[in-house]
């Protein structure tokens, strides 16, 4: 019964601590890079929980700050702090201006340093204070753009899962089957025409113009700079674009509302 769901709910499974049913895996030899082209739909999933917080809590009397971060903290523990946890690994070895190899080990190092912590905690206040003025201003429209951009986020980190080479040979993203450049084009177009089509009717056609603007510039400069400092992805690597897309996109949809 969950066969044509499979390919769905193993991006669940990686992507969140959500239960799925064990028959999805199938004998465990399929690879996850063949499933990559649902992770905006996984996004979906996985941010279904903050959107269900979020408009409970609107209409609650708690302040809009409140609410939206209980909707923040209810993502990361969905995904189990996934895509955080790669944000501060990143900023730690791309920020102190390491060699490739020294940046590397920083990465694995399951330490915050400094950068990483900074990292966080603008990671986390500034989608929180973002968030919380779109709630302000309606709370069905903060909602469809946290559902937008959680699709767009994770559509566009397969695409740079599938457009880079691995930095690390032996790591998660690499043992997990790197994506072809074919399923990683078609999660990043699923993923933006997802976001186009909830952020249009909520936030106006230029906002949604302009995220997808930003969202398409922020990964084209961070895939180069990955390039020139790494050499390639990681897995936290994917997980840090998801931040920056998700921040930058809650941004720039506040700068229209």
């Amino acid at each position: 019964m969950t066969a044509p769901f499979s390919p769905l709910l193993r991006s669940i499974s990686f992507l969140t601590r959500l239960p799925v049913p064990a028959s999805a895996f199938g004998d465990g030899s399929h690879p996850l890079g063949d499933d990559a082209w649902t992770f905006p739909l996984a996004g979906l999933v996985a941010i279904l929980p903050s959107v269900i917080v979020l408009l409970a809590l609107s209409s609650s009397g708690l302040s809009v700050e409140a609410v939206a971060l209980a909707a923040i903290a209810v993502s990361i523990v969905v995904t189990g702090a996934l895509h955080e946890d790669g944000l501060a690994d990143v900023a730690d070895g791309l920020f102190g201006h390491l060699p490739r190899e020294r940046a590397l080990e920083v990465m694995k190092d399951s330490r915050v340093g400094t950068y990483g912590a900074l990292a966080l905690v603008l990671s986390c206040l500034g989608r929180t204070l973002f968030l919380a003025q779109l709630v302000a201003v309606s709370p069905l429209a903060a909602s469809l753009a946290l559902l937008g951009l959680a699709a767009l986020g994770r559509g566009l980190m397969a695409g740079l899962w599938a457009s880079l080479p691995p930095a690390a040979p032996g790591g998660i993203a690499d043992r997990a089957g790197r994506p072809s450049r074919r399923t990683g084009r078609l999660a990043s177009g699923l993923g933006m025409l997802i976001f186009a089509v909830l952020a249009w009717p909520a936030s106006g056609f230029l906002a949604m113009l302009t995220a997808l603007v930003v969202a398409a510039a922020t990964f084209v400069a961070f895939r180069r700079c990955l390039e020139r400092r790494l050499g390639g992805q990681t897995g936290d690597t994917l997980g840090a674009l998801q931040q920056i897309v998700e921040a930058g996109g809650l941004l720039t949809l506040c700068c229209f509302a």
